[in-house]
């Protein structure tokens, strides 16, 4: 069970201190969605800062200066929006949870305590899956299969590059690690997972192509069998 709990009284609380403050003593510093080129595109959000927190930011942040791109990409953001990032960053996670989730138009919508325990990785698989997001059982079992299952080979295009992909839909990189910024739910309960003896292969991508056949159907056996099994 987490020991961080989530606000229960958010629109009176600090997001830095978390103490409970009046309308007077409470700074909300709305921030509007922008367009393209702005962390905050399409969506918008509130931080909430008591007179003695706020103190401690640079008053330019909330001014929400709007700088708009000069080069041939355009765009607009604000200016100071990586500083604000940073100082959300770090806060207390109940106060994050506030700016992320509950007073945000973006597309988390998740229970405040359930946000919560998914940064902490504490949330339950199941849980995750009715968010449609990464468990973390699933971020492990991709971590910790994938650069060793004997399904997974180095694939060399025809225009000479190459990345790595098991024949279920996984893939890493091209030395046949697991993207450390990425996650893929494929090795997670895999019933064809296999440690790999020796060194990784190479195929071409006709090779390949027979090998995730070849497997697609071994696998689909699998299933058939469980199901009848399961029927009797």
């Amino acid at each position: 069970m987490s020991k961080i709990k989530a606000i229960d009284n958010p629109d009176y609380t600090c997001y830095k201190c978390l103490k409970k403050f009046n309308d007077e003593q409470l700074n909300i510093i709305h921030i509007p969605s922008m367009g393209w080129g702005s962390r905050f595109d399409n969506w918008s959000t509130e931080i909430h800062l008591c007179n003695e927190c706020i103190k401690e930011t640079n008053p330019e942040w909330w001014k929400l200066e709007e700088v708009v791109g000069e080069d041939d990409w355009g765009g607009s953001w604000y200016k100071y929006e990586d500083d604000i990032f940073s100082f959300v960053n770090s806060l207390p996670l109940e106060g994050q949870e506030l700016f992320w989730n509950r007073y945000s138009t973006y597309n988390y919508c998740m229970e405040a305590q359930d946000w919560i325990d998914y940064k902490l990785d504490i949330l339950p698989h199941e849980k995750c899956k009715e968010y449609g997001m990464y468990s973390p059982e699933e971020r492990k079992a991709y971590e910790e299969r994938f650069p060793n299952c004997d399904k997974v080979k180095i694939v060399v295009y025809s225009d000479g590059s190459q990345g790595s992909r098991c024949p279920f839909g996984a893939f890493g990189n091209k030395d046949g690690t697991a993207e450390g910024h990425q996650t893929q739910d494929e090795c997670y309960d895999c019933a064809l997972f296999e440690n790999r003896k020796g060194e990784i292969e190479m195929y071409d991508e006709e090779d390949m192509r027979i090998f995730e056949l070849e497997q697609k159907l071994t696998m689909a056996r699998i299933i058939k069998k469980i199901k009848e099994k399961n029927e009797r």
